[in-house]
């Protein structure tokens, strides 16, 4: 993985993610310190379920059944509960070789994989799941003569499998870093849809 990009196990986290000499992301020093003080969820990979979901409740899950889960915002549960996954310990970084990424536009470069194994009624949600995370980091040069700017690219590819006969579980991931625009004045993010964020939204 470039060296510019640094990863904890705790949640999987982006440490740093370094442009032009500058890390452009939030966060702290150690993972004592995220342990102990990441209350915005810094770098942080969100699951099961990233922003809120109201009263607490899965309802219509698994043939009509009704789960109630950790409620840490309020009534609501916000991402993941408690201890969602980002609060959580994943196995990684370990390397996976080198993919392509944004559609095959770009040939990529190396990758490293976290996984996790979040079990049966994991802060109340049902299903035992498999969770990986993959960072990609590629870079190009784009333009022409005086115009051409040097692109960095992480990208993120994430996967959720039901596991040991789980039939049925709500997954949502997502990574909550902190990005300063003032130092990125070229920053993109490539999304074909938003999640709204109200304050009793599922």
């Amino acid at each position: 993985m470039d060296s510019e990009i640094s990863f904890l196990p705790l949640g999987a986290i982006i440490q740093s993610l370094t442009i032009n000499s500058v890390n452009i992301v939030q966060g702290f020093p150690t993972q004592e310190l995220y342990e102990s003080h990441n209350k915005p969820f810094f770098g942080e990979t969100i699951g099961r379920v990233a922003n809120r979901i109201s009263n607490a409740k899965l309802a219509s899950v698994n043939g009509g059944n009704t789960y109630n889960l950790t409620a840490n915002d309020g009534s609501n549960t916000l991402h993941g509960g408690t201890k969602g996954w980002g609060k959580r310990i994943w196995d990684g970084p370990k390397p996976s070789g080198v993919r392509k990424v944004a559609g095959g536009l770009y040939e990529g470069g190396e990758s490293v994989q976290f996984t996790l194994r979040s079990e049966d009624g994991d802060e109340g949600f049902p299903g035992e799941v498999l969770a990986k995370v993959t960072y990609t980091t590629a870079k190009n040069n784009e333009g022409e003569g005086d115009k051409q700017k040097k692109v960095t690219l992480l990208d993120i590819e994430y996967e959720a499998e039901l596991v040991n006969g789980a039939e049925e579980t709500v997954i949502n991931m997502t990574n909550h870093s902190y990005v300063s625009r003032f130092l990125t004045p070229w920053l993109v993010t490539e999304a074909d849809h938003v999640l709204p964020d109200l304050a009793t939204s599922t």
